[in-house]
């Protein structure tokens, strides 16, 4: 289950930036999910449940969100969300399209707890 090796690599990237902001406690981590990404995320929920006592982050939550695939056409710029994983620019036709959104696994934004400030902070 490559979700666990991902949840790995979250839970680093997040330490890393608590450790920028003065060592702040993690509350919340929001991860934005695309159907071409290849993770289940009911199975990146389990894994993160799993791991996240062992990361020092036994209260941290995670927040899934799943968005949607979308495509930009080359030839006439326009933004679309593919049908049934069809590339094709509802617009003009084109099949030259690149998707910008939807095929992967982005770590969006970490909600941090500054225990000497008393203050929440936003991390995007």
């Amino acid at each position: 289950m490559h979700e666990m090796s991902l949840v790995r690599s979250l839970l680093a990237q997040v330490r890393e930036l608590a450790k920028a902001h003065g060592g702040a406690v993690v509350q919340r981590i929001r991860v934005q999910v695309g159907p071409l990404s290849g993770v289940e995320p009911l199975l990146l929920a389990s894994a993160w449940e799993q791991l996240r006592g062992e990361a020092a982050m036994p209260q941290a939550t995670l927040e899934l969100e799943e968005v949607p695939l979308e495509a930009r056409c080359r030839a006439c710029d326009g933004v679309f969300q593919p049908v049934r994983f069809r590339f094709r620019c509802p617009l003009c036709g084109s099949s030259e399209t690149d998707v910008v959104r939807g095929d992967g696994v982005v770590l969006h934004s970490i909600e941090l707890d500054d225990a000497q400030e008393g203050a929440a902070l936003c991390v995007e």
